[in-house]
């Protein structure tokens, strides 16, 4: 009795892996990635396009600096794509849209620039003179003021900071005189965004005794 058990045993397990041998991936249209971030210099890149039909690769924006130079296939196959080298400071990106049949995917491909996004403000806070003044602070950043997105919060009255700039690792600002009777504070934001997902935010708080 216990050898037919473990013949009936061995005979569905045999049935059943030669069931998985015989699973067969089937699509219309699939890409092995969403997103491919390239360095700086000039390169070349892979996508591995998923499909049971003839597929082809469209680029409508037509930027200067990328080249499809495998853009169609059929089947499971690479489409290759190479880019120029990017001499600018910031990134770039652009989307690549699949075809195959009535099926549209779509790939965002970016490059990065020249410059690697850094941003930290020293200090979490800062005390001005109740007389007001130039009030500096270390910074450390590979990007220029006009890069950021500066943006202000104040407990006390309103636009009592101006001239925020950044120099030589610094971050420079002019605080208004006090005139109220009672002591305030404020504080400032900084933040950047770029085309590849990169989002950086610091802030500093700038205290300041009433008069």
């Amino acid at each position: 009795m216990n050898r037919c058990i473990i013949c009936v045993a061995f005979l569905a397990l045999w049935l059943i892996s030669c069931k998985k041998e015989d699973t067969v991936f089937n699509t219309d249209l699939a890409l092995d990635s969403r997103f491919i971030i390239l360095n700086a210099p000039a390169d070349t890149t892979k996508i591995v396009v998923y499909s049971d039909h003839s597929w082809t690769v469209e680029h409508p924006e037509n930027a200067s600096w990328l080249t499809l130079q495998q853009n169609a296939g059929s089947g499971t196959a690479y489409a290759i794509v190479a880019v120029n080298d990017n001499l600018s400071d910031y990134p770039r990106a652009t989307t690549l849209y699949f075809k195959a049949g009535d099926k549209t995917d779509t790939l965002r491909l970016g490059q990065r620039g020249l410059i690697v996004p850094r941003l930290t403000i020293t200090a979490a806070s800062v005390n001005a003179p109740a007389l007001g003044g130039n009030i500096q602070t270390a910074i450390t950043t590979t990007l220029p003021l006009d890069a950021l997105s500066p943006a202000y919060s104040y407990s006390a009255g309103s636009d009592w900071i101006s001239g925020l700039q950044v120099v030589e690792g610094k971050l420079l600002f002019n605080v208004a005189a006090n005139e109220s009777a009672a002591s305030r504070s404020a504080k400032i934001y900084l933040s950047y965004a770029d085309l590849l997902g990169t989002n950086l935010k610091d802030s500093l708080v700038v205290n300041q005794p009433r008069p």
